[in-house]
């Protein structure tokens, strides 16, 4: 991984909540595409989401994002019901502050991406644990432009 690859995935892993999207696009010079793939019940008021962060067709990041309805305010819910935004957006949007408290950050050499767990937590109430993929290989500054 060369060395502006590497301060893309440093500035990822520490972009604010909510700021990922604008951080890729900031940086790579390009549209940035946050898509909802789909969202699932799995368990009464136990949902998963996946998403895909894109750059020029590219898939940068993808991620599962767990929640639980009964936790999250009902103006939150229908936003997430909505499928269109990310949930840091949805977030930021609506003024709520959380905070990211990793659970795990591993690098994958054999398949060239970088995993991360986490919590986005509100109040001391856990929100969304987020677990996410960045594909190292499509970080390359020279597919973008």
């Amino acid at each position: 991984m060369n060395s502006n690859s590497e301060m893309l995935l440093r500035k990822i892993l520490d972009a604010p909540v909510g700021q990922v999207v604008t951080v890729l696009g900031e940086s790579l010079n390009c549209n940035i595409k946050l898509q909802v793939v789909e969202q699932n019940t799995v368990a009464p008021n136990q949902f998963v989401r996946k998403v895909t962060i894109a750059a020029q067709g590219l898939p940068i990041i993808t991620a599962n994002v767990e929640f639980d309805s009964t936790v999250l305010p009902k103006f939150i819910m229908d936003e997430l019901l909505k499928k269109k935004r990310g949930v840091g957006t949805i977030l930021n949007v609506n003024g709520i502050i959380a905070t990211r408290k990793i659970i795990s950050l591993n690098r994958h050499s054999n398949k060239n991406t970088v995993s991360r767990e986490y919590e986005l937590i509100h109040e001391g109430v856990v929100w969304f644990t987020i677990l996410e993929e960045i594909k190292l290989g499509n970080l390359g500054s020279d597919k973008y432009g």
